[in-house]
């Protein structure tokens, strides 16, 4: 596909862009812009007979000097034999001159922001005759700004009930909890068991079935907690309440239509289970183990710390509420058409990120594979809103002379570098090597467009209503 070159011309598969010097300002050719969609344009060139033979005879006289013919001295071959012989390279180099610089001079005639070269159609020169082509390319769209200072947004109270903290601390004592164990009575819910268990699945034992799969269909002195999440075997866990130590039962386990073994997946087992040990979670009746870690010394310090950070915890959330509510709003307000280019361009990139999110939740490739058009449907939704919020806080900034300066980016790297716990130096130069730190730039400067709404938005108190 042809592309633009680091001077705004256009280059082709040999990266290699050619047009006469900036210093000729005479006219060279005539160009017509039709609109062919949205963001979506085609210029229609013409270069006249006179400048396609003109770059015919500038090229042929390059040749010449520069041609090396059996029986002549370098540059002493005739012109007539020079055409004949470089025929075909000439005029593939004078094309290439006459499509990059009719290309460029109509872009600049044209006043056209080129988001993305889609097409150029076949040129050729032929003496005597116009050289014609056209291009189609799509640009940035046009749209009105919203009204975007004092928007208005909600603001719900937000706080930390006394339940949320006694809740918490729960939490907390539970995840220290220690397993006793116990004799004397039969399995509770909670419980850890230790256990021994054999599958079999349509008459074929399971360990054979799915010999890769460790652990699914045979183990001896397994611990499992019998309670309902139990993703290894689905349902085994609760069917352990009621066993006593040394029962033995026969269990069926459903295996969902997405389980991570293929060779399960959406079949039925029957297991056979023997209870061997039971061990009961204690919890500790205060909170005195937890003085150490939360840096307290007492209870009521203990209180005072997990409240801070469950305020903290929903103020950022509601934070992002309330960005979520500004983005909105705006995009209500704005009529836009987006570059399809663009919106392809981020499409793939939502459909790879979807893809590898459900890869790393373990769903099998084949069950992702039967929802390949809803997730395609859905990345493409989520990048045409995207691309119209960027284009819309863009705009924002550039009408508000928004900029992001070389502290604002060495920030962003410094946090970035705490949160992988790496070095600066190590985070900027891996973005320089990915090319990624022109959109560093332009995400940071959609913030600031953010926050700079966000800042002057009118804000309503939302009386009654506490954010969760």
């Amino acid at each position: 596909m042809p592309r633009l070159d680091d001077d705004g011309r256009l280059a082709y598969g040999t990266g290699r862009a050619v047009g006469r010097r900036e210093t000729e300002k005479r006219p060279f050719m005539k160009c017509t812009v039709e609109t062919i969609g949205p963001c979506r344009k085609k210029l229609n060139i013409e270069i006249p007979a006179a400048e396609a033979d003109q770059e015919y005879q500038s090229a042929l006289a390059v040749y010449v000097k520069a041609a090396r013919l059996p029986g002549f001295r370098p540059g002493r071959a005739p012109q007539a034999m020079v055409q004949r012989r470089y025929a075909k390279e000439l005029q593939a180099e004078v094309q290439e001159r006459l499509v990059a610089r009719g290309y460029r001079e109509a872009i600049q005639e044209s006043k056209q922001d080129v988001v993305e070269v889609l097409d150029v159609t076949e040129a050729k020169y032929l003496a005597g005759q116009p050289l014609m082509f056209s291009v189609t390319l799509d640009v940035p769209p046009e749209f009105t700004l919203p009204n975007y200072q004092g928007i208005p947004l909600t603001q719900p109270k937000v706080e930390v009930a006394e339940d949320e903290v006694a809740q918490t601390l729960r939490g907390l004592l539970e995840r220290q909890a220690r397993f006793e164990d116990v004799a004397g009575r039969p399995v509770q819910k909670g419980d850890l068991v230790q256990v021994d268990y054999a599958g079999v699945c349509a008459g074929q034992p399971v360990d054979q079935l799915a010999p890769k799969a460790a652990g699914v269909g045979r183990m001896q002195g397994y611990w499992m907690l019998a309670e309902e999440d139990q993703a290894l075997l689905p349902g085994l866990g609760t069917s352990l309440i009621g066993m006593a130590i040394g029962d033995q039962k026969d269990v069926a386990v459903a295996f969902p239509a997405d389980y991570s073994v293929p060779e399960l997946a959406g079949r039925q087992a029957a297991y056979h289970v023997t209870a061997k040990a039971i061990r009961e979670r204690k919890v500790a009746a205060s909170c005195e183990g937890l003085f150490k870690a939360f840096g307290v010394e007492s209870e009521e310090q203990l209180r005072a710390r997990v409240r801070a950070d469950l305020l903290r915890i929903k103020e950022q959330a509601e934070q992002r509420r309330r960005r979520d509510e500004a983005v909105s709003f705006l995009l209500s307000h704005t009529t836009m058409d987006v570059p399809e280019s663009v919106v392809q361009q981020v499409t793939e990139g939502n459909v790879y990120e979807m893809v590898s999110y459900n890869t790393r939740r373990g769903v099998p490739r084949g069950e992702i594979e039967t929802h390949k058009d809803e997730i395609f449907q859905q990345a493409k939704r989520t990048a045409v809103e995207d691309v119209r919020l960027r284009y819309l806080l863009h705009r924002i900034a550039d009408a508000e002379a928004l900029e992001v300066s070389a502290d604002d980016l060495e920030a962003e790297i410094r946090r970035l570098a705490a949160e992988n716990r790496t070095e600066p130096r190590q985070v900027r130069a891996t973005l320089e090597k990915q090319g990624r730190l022109a959109a560093m730039r332009d995400a940071l400067r959609r913030d600031k467009a953010l926050d700079f709404v966000l800042a002057r938005a009118t804000i309503t108190a939302t009386a009654g209503e506490t954010a969760q």
